[in-house]
């Protein structure tokens, strides 16, 4: 067969959209923005619609245990950024800003009724407090996940912890070593994106900007307006992530203040741990995520409805909080929030 024929062939097929994803067909649906798409995986049905913003490099099938367990009493959606999973690319620099537009453009072609409650894991965490602040009215409350905070890559550089979490300009090289083990806890499927993200050259390019303009993503997040009052529940780490001795503990002990801060930002807030999870919240300890997503759902609706201001509107999973989980916040205003405890775990 003649060269330019099957170049034709081949220009044909992708026009018609029939060369195939590495990963298969999208769960949910692709959402064209403006001349390119993004994915949006969606189960469930009640308000508010809850939209997840993913980690850096991270893979939103790891989120399906959780919205399964959310959708029995509300709409639960996770949106795959510009460059990750089946999502198409997007334009340089990938930072905040940037995904925050295409988030506000992918609710509106998606048909998506706000307000929202917003969860944001990790790097999400930016992308969800930036939106939370540009579109106060699209927003029933957010949830942050062991989110990034505005100022955590200077002040982790700062003296006496010197660590660099992110580079110090967009002009440099990421360096990408052997994939991230696999978390106990992920599905196959889960786990097999995983794999794609790492392998593939379009998400290891997004991820790789989305490291070089973490430093722009704090930036664009601190020249943004305050937080308005909304529920807020941040949801942080009870294991520790840094090595043992005087150094380690007082990189723990900055994540936690880091973490606070947030949690502080609203006077309808609570700040829990998750005891025995690392980062990785939402596979290690998901009825933790789920309860912190129901605290954030009930504090809404108890400022949204008459029958929520009597308790009327607690949803499942207000039955009992899960196990090794502890308040060190707690200003919700729900009567059947647990009371707070302010020891920290050992």
């Amino acid at each position: 067969m003649p060269l330019l024929l099957i170049i034709l062939m081949l220009c044909l097929g992708v026009a018609r959209g029939a060369v195939a994803h590495p990963m298969g067909e999208p769960p949910g649906q692709m959402v064209d923005i403006g001349g390119r798409r993004l994915h949006l995986n969606c189960l469930g049905h009640g308000a508010p619609t809850v939209l997840i913003d993913i980690g850096l490099g991270a893979a939103s099938l790891e989120w399906e245990p959780v919205m399964r367990r959310l959708a029995g009493t509300l709409k639960v959606c996770v949106i795959e950024r510009a460059g990750y999973g089946w999502s198409e690319m997007g334009p340089y620099p990938r930072t905040s800003a940037e995904h925050v537009n295409d988030l506000y453009l992918l609710q509106r072609a998606a048909g998506l009724k706000p307000p929202f409650m917003l969860l944001g894991h990790s790097y999400g965490g930016f992308d969800m407090q930036l939106f939370a602040r540009r579109y106060p009215a699209l927003v029933a409350g957010l949830v942050l996940v062991d989110a990034s905070h505005p100022e955590q890559a200077e002040r982790f550089a700062a003296p006496p912890f010197k660590v660099q979490i992110a580079p110090s300009s967009r002009m440099g090289l990421v360096h990408f070593g052997r994939r991230p083990g696999v978390v106990p806890g992920m599905t196959r499927a889960a786990e097999a994106q995983t794999r794609f993200q790492y392998e593939n050259w379009r998400p290891r390019r997004t991820i790789a900007w989305e490291l070089l303009g973490f430093r722009d993503s704090e930036a664009e997040l601190r020249e943004e307006a305050p937080l308005k009052a909304l529920p807020l529940v941040v949801l942080t780490r009870g294991k520790r992530v840094w090595p043992a001795g005087e150094h380690g503990d007082q990189l723990e002990a900055l994540w936690l203040s880091l973490q606070s801060e947030l949690a502080a930002q609203s006077p309808t807030t609570a700040h829990l741990l998750a005891l025995n999870s690392g980062h990785q919240i939402h596979l290690e300890q998901r009825a933790a995520v789920v309860y912190a997503v129901g605290l954030a759902v009930d504090a809404w609706r108890c400022q949204t409805t008459p029958a929520g201001a009597k308790g009327g509107y607690s949803g499942p999973w207000m039955a009992h909080s899960p196990e090794h989980l502890r308040y060190l916040t707690n200003r919700l205003g729900l009567p059947t929030a647990e009371p707070v405890t302010a020891d920290l775990p050992p």
